[in-house]
């Protein structure tokens, strides 16, 4: 949970403060006067007090996605599955669940984005949570459709040592195939050009030296 110590005049200005900081409701929050400093003559004094955010960000996070749904007019159930600070949101809405994805799955990576905000906004930096959004299964698909697809490549690649260039994809898709390629020694990866024309390349790595076949693997050929 999130704290935070204020050193005020008045409890209600700790509120306010507390509010505009953590950009939550009064009502999630509970404050409490730790200390109490009195001025002379009553005039001067200051109060500590310490506004704790305990909310459930992940319930909140789950709560948001509904208003979501709700203010589209859109029937969907939404599943959630924790494990450590990973958390997976999968919504099924039917026939509009193409339309909660958007051309090149657009629309559901800006609304990952304000789902991970809102669920983090309630923990502290140390505690940040993973959060994963995906609609119908369909990042998991396209997931492994792209992991085919890098591998493919980097197999075409490492064979001719021609440079292949992949257009079209956005940052979510281009890290998938730097993250399935990145043990791989005989090819590199890299990214070139700026949103939205960014490419990236797969390309032979002419520093890599094959090891040597033993007597055995030769026999075998």
């Amino acid at each position: 949970m999130k704290r935070r110590l204020y050193e005020v005049k008045t409890l209600d200005e700790a509120k306010q403060l507390a509010v505009e900081e953590f950009k939550v409701s009064e009502s999630e929050l509970t404050f409490t006067i730790v200390n109490q400093k009195k001025g002379f003559l009553g005039i001067g004094g200051k109060i500590s007090v310490e506004a704790v955010l305990d909310a459930d960000g992940i319930t909140r996070g789950k709560e948001y996605i509904q208003m979501l749904l709700d203010n589209n007019n859109i029937q969907g159930f939404i599943e959630k599955k924790v494990r450590g600070n990973n958390v997976e949101f999968n919504v099924e809405a039917g026939e509009l669940n193409s339309y909660l994805i958007g051309k090149g799955g657009k629309t559901l990576i800006a609304l990952q984005s304000l789902v991970n905000i809102v669920v983090n906004n309630y923990y502290p930096e140390e505690d940040k949570k993973v959060v994963f959004l995906d609609i119908s299964g369909y990042k998991k698909r396209r997931e492994r459709n792209l992991e085919m697809m890098a591998t493919n490549y980097a197999k075409q690649v490492a064979r001719s040592r021609r440079k292949v260039q992949l257009n079209r994809l956005n940052a979510y898709e281009r890290k998938i195939i730097h993250n399935k390629l990145s043990t791989w020694k005989n090819v590199k990866t890299y990214s070139v050009g700026e949103e939205p024309n960014r490419t990236l390349i797969i390309e032979y790595n002419s520093n890599y030296q094959p090891r040597e076949k033993t007597q055995q693997e030769k026999t075998e050929e």
